[in-house]
């Protein structure tokens, strides 16, 4: 497996530009060997313009055919061995115990796909018998544009969910790889290359495109080709990719994962029967992957009181004395550092301990405690800023109406928590919380997302720009479907899914009733 630096277009390598770049081993902040090189605006047109040809083709193949497709990738990415591993680490500083479970999450999620195509219920086919007669079932959008992460280097990036459900659903995908790991891009790349090919897919079913820049990205959004995007990233990238599409002759969906501070809720009970446990908990979620995740529970409300103040003591104590973990590259170390500098510019803000990168080679950052009242939270919308890092900030709240009026206030948010006991009446917390997420979480901590068909992640903007829809779980695949109704068309000229005699199997609603027989 040699690594090449260029992009992938349709089965061929192209480097047609000038512009290059390198990655950086975040331990040691030193550059690789091999250069990259930045797609250009002709090939970015190639990758689009292949992958339309390629949906021609492929929105006739059946659901058991494009399963095969996933189960080859799959088998692609095991023939990458661990390879993969140390270069990912070499890249993004992740650690290889970390990776090895990411790299069975990301095939897990491929495989769960997999099933849920041959499974067959997904199309979700509804047929009733009229007069008129009318079938409806979900038909892929066509190409669609992928925008990997730098924070999960193989669960939200070339090979990652929004990939996996993208192809699944039958489009094919262009990627427009993550600068932070880009070598390790070129891999996945190469494992699904060869999976296409393996399965007799056309070759435009998949490109991978490399930049540092912004302008990839802008041309890829702007190519008329593409049907719908799939990004994972911050705030301010996702906005300017959904401003993109939207500003098109022919505006496009954007299904942006954007970030989120996961406000967490802990009651005066729940601290009274276990603040021990809920702190180790905490600073271990804070902690975790040095908070480089989008669950990152980033505001700890809680009504201020003797327990409170010993609590947020405690907190602080155990993040002052865990490690600093290595960041994944300078721009987030600089995005993390501006962030919290922002937070600690406003008066009403405490910081308790850290606060400043740490001294070494590395991109490190100190874990981080800040302090601050409910109504500063409410005066200044600002204080909501994700600080994506090792960084948490407690808000100290009046009173119970104080708590739920500062609840109030907050912007959309991936996760919400509730750490109370089960006697307390927290119906009402508990309501408020739904209304700000898309997953609302009882005594536990947000990172750490289950890749099953019940998980909901995503939730209201900013952390979305589609809160209705998920990044995780098989009900992602539905971002990237469209339902057609077909009138009074003869059964000859059906889809297997919507015939008749219903030759798949598969689970159907007729006339109101589910049955996987005849019509």
């Amino acid at each position: 497996m040699t690594i090449t630096g260029q992009n992938y277009i349709a089965g061929e390598t192209s480097a047609e530009g000038i512009e290059t770049f390198y990655s950086v081993d975040p331990r040691r902040k030193s550059r690789g060997e091999q250069a990259f090189y930045s797609a250009t605006e002709s090939e970015v047109a190639r990758a689009t313009e292949a992958a339309l040809a390629a949906h021609q083709q492929m929105r006739s193949y059946s659901s058991t055919r494009i399963a095969d497709l996933l189960d080859e990738i799959v088998t692609q990415i095991g023939a990458l061995g661990d390879e993969l591993l140390h270069i990912a680490d070499s890249e993004t500083g992740l650690g290889l115990p970390r990776l090895t479970g990411e790299r069975d999450r990301s095939t897990g999620q491929i495989r769960a796909f997999a099933e849920l195509l041959r499974e067959g219920s997904y199309l979700r086919a509804i047929i009733n018998s009229g007069p008129p007669t009318i079938r409806q079932m979900q038909f892929p959008v066509g190409p669609v544009a992928i925008f990997a992460a730098s924070n999960f280097p193989f669960a939200f990036a070339v090979a990652g969910g929004d990939s996996a459900s993208a192809l699944a659903a039958g489009c094919p995908i262009v990627v427009k790889a993550h600068p932070g790991h880009p070598a390790t891009s070129e891999l996945f790349a190469q494992a699904i290359t060869a999976a296409v090919a393996a399965q007799g897919f056309p070759a435009g079913a998949f490109s991978m495109l490399q930049g540092a820049g912004i302008d990839v990205g802008q041309w890829l959004v702007a190519r008329e080709e593409i049907e719908a995007v799939g990004f994972t990233g911050s705030l301010r990238g996702g906005r300017a990719i959904f401003d993109a599409a939207t500003a098109r002759p022919r505006p496009i969906p954007v299904y942006a994962e954007m970030g989120s501070i996961n406000p967490v809720v802990i009651t005066q009970a729940a601290l009274a029967a276990r603040a021990e446990t809920i702190a180790a908990g905490l600073v271990g979620s804070v902690t975790l992957g040095s908070g480089q995740f989008c669950t990152n529970p980033g505001l700890i409300l809680l009504e201020d009181s003797a327990a409170s103040q010993a609590f947020i003591a405690a907190v602080t104590e155990k993040m002052s004395a865990a490690p600093a973990g290595v960041l994944l590259n300078e721009a987030v170390a600089a995005g993390l550092e501006s962030a919290v500098s922002q937070t600690t510019a406003n008066p009403q803000i405490r910081l308790l301990t850290g606060g400043e990168a740490s001294a070494g080679e590395a991109f490190c950052y100190r874990n981080t405690v800040l302090q601050t009242r409910a109504a500063a939270i409410r005066a200044d919308q600002g204080l909501q800023t994700e600080h994506f890092g090792p960084v948490t900030l407690f808000v100290l709240c009046d009173d119970a109406e104080d708590l739920s009026a500062t609840i109030k206030s907050l912007e959309g948010n991936l996760t919400s928590t509730l750490h109370a006991e089960a006697d307390e009446a927290v119906a009402g917390l508990l309501s408020l919380l739904r209304e700000k997420a898309g997953r609302v979480i009882w005594n536990d901590f947000p990172t750490g997302v289950a890749v099953v068909p019940a998980m909901q992640h995503g939730g209201p903007y900013p952390a979305t720009t589609a809160p209705a829809t998920t990044s995780v779980g098989t009900n992602a695949i539905y971002r990237f479907m469209r339902p057609i109704a077909l009138q009074n068309v003869p059964d000859a000229l059906l889809p297997a899914p919507l015939q008749d005699a219903n030759p798949l199997g598969i689970l159907r609603l007729v006339d109101g009733e589910y049955t996987d027989g005849m019509a």
